[in-house]
């Protein structure tokens, strides 16, 4: 696909458009002056602000909704029994999925630089839109998979050769997109529903890096060893990055001070002191992130005034160690944690930032993650004083394996499993306290439990 493809006359049809990844690319369609609309299967805050901006959303499956309609993008959401998909192919309206809509934006610029690995997307995304834009240097679009604070979107379309994105995995996505710089930030296994084992998986980044060409650039972090392993034999060129100051790197950082959680630390480049960092966003995962974001923009020729600052400006995106208020004295913090890799991670930062407790409330996503990846799920609650198990969330499954909440709560020892939000909340009445730190984490709808507990009653 490119964007030839798309009808200068007629409707383009979002199928799936409350989608984050959707929702940006229909905006920014919008912008650009084409004639947009959608279907969702319920009204959300994305879909209201669309509809604000003009763009007709259809909340029920109609044939009628297709009138005019000459060409239709589709979420990797939506699988080939839905009804929206039947009914457009029906039609005989050229249908496309989203990952072909990014992959045709992002061809049109220059400077085209897309994120991937299992976890950070959103973060390192966020990190390189800022620096980026600070001090107004640079003019670039943007598409993140999380709310940017300072844009209240997860888009900004912007009038430079720059386009910054994240470059999602999942059924294969990013392998439509062909980027000048190919960032991967770590590679463990999962989506367990869609690559067999993790050799597959790990071909599938190589793809990916591959797409950059042998003009292109791969920044990729040194110390996973399956992203040094996607690499091997790319023709173009390799930059690493090490967090934990492997010398070897060509960007690694040294004095890394954690205050309540907060990293600044010294930039290395090639053995030769770089510069001084210091970040706004809490987590000593966060040094690595933003050793991927500083090593890309001295690739761009971006000065180091402008990443420290752009860094230190940076706060983090929606639902990632999001501060949403309190709860019995308790701060309440939101985050998108969902793989054992991302809730050590978060609740170690947690751990640093100098409460009483940490209580966890976790909501797992989807049967075959929490299946296929359950002893790892299991050991990833040590830095919590306090775990409590919500339902699985099932997205796109059903529970084919037996599997449960339950049995997690089981293996977590003295943790507590409930089989509803409500009863969480009445059991978090009772138990939280004034200097308890109390998150909720998971990639469902458990951020709705923590809007509602911080919410006046």
């Amino acid at each position: 696909m490119t964007l030839d493809d798309l009808p200068v006359n007629g409707k383009i049809y979002f199928a799936g458009i409350g989608g984050i990844s959707m929702s940006a690319l229909a905006m920014i369609l919008y912008n650009k002056g084409y004639d947009v609309c959608g279907y969702d299967r319920t009204a959300t805050a994305l879909t209201r602000e669309m509809e604000k901006k003009g763009i007709r959303i259809f909340y029920e499956t109609k044939e009628s909704n297709l009138d005019g309609v000459r060409c239709a993008i589709y979420s990797a959401a939506l699988k080939s029994d839905n009804p929206e998909i039947i009914q457009i192919q029906r039609k005989g309206i050229p249908l496309y999925k989203r990952a072909e809509l990014l992959g045709a934006l992002a061809r049109e610029y220059a400077n085209s630089i897309g994120v991937a690995g299992t976890h950070g997307k959103s973060t390192t995304s966020g990190m390189l839109s800022y620096i980026f834009m600070h001090g107004q240097k640079y003019d670039p679009t943007v598409i993140v998979g999380a709310v940017l604070p300072n844009l209240n979107s997860t888009f900004r379309l912007g009038s430079d050769e720059n386009f910054i994105f994240e470059a999602d995995e999942y059924t294969d996505s990013f392998l439509n997109f062909f980027p000048h710089i190919a960032v991967v930030l770590n590679i463990k296994m999962d989506h367990t529903d869609y690559f067999p084992n993790y050799e597959r998986y790990i071909q599938s980044f190589n793809k990916f890096i591959n797409n950059t060409g042998k003009d292109g650039y791969a920044i990729v972090n040194k110390e996973c060893e399956g992203c040094t392993r996607a690499a091997v034999e790319y023709p173009g060129t390799v930059i690493t990055y090490s967090a934990t100051g492997d010398e070897t790197a060509d960007f690694y950082a040294k004095n890394i001070v954690l205050k309540k959680g907060f990293a600044s630390f010294d930039v290395y480049k090639r053995g030769e002191y770089y510069m001084s960092a210091r970040l706004s966003v809490p987590g000593a995962h966060n040094v690595a992130n933003a050793l991927a974001a500083i090593a890309c923009c001295d690739l761009c020729g971006v000065d180091k005034e402008t990443i420290a600052g752009g860094l230190l400006d940076f706060k983090g995106v929606r639902r990632r160690f999001e501060y949403k208020g309190t709860f019995n004295g308790a701060d309440v913090y939101d985050d998108y944690a969902h793989h054992p890799d991302e809730i050590r991670a978060t609740l170690a930062t947690a751990k640093n930032m100098e409460y009483d407790r940490v209580v966890c409330v976790f909501q797992p996503h989807t049967y075959s993650r929490l299946n296929d990846l359950f002893e790892d799920f299991a050991s990833s609650f040590h830095d919590s004083d306090l775990a409590v198990f919500a339902d699985v969330y099932s997205a796109r499954e059903n529970n084919i394996y037996g599997i449960s909440s339950a049995n997690l709560s089981e293996r977590v020892g003295g943790s507590k499993y409930f089989d509803s939000f409500e009863k969480i909340k009445e059991y978090l009445k009772k138990e939280i306290r004034a200097g308890d730190l109390l998150i909720f984490m998971g990639a469902g709808n458990i951020t709705e439990l923590a809007e509602e507990v911080v919410r006046p009653q």
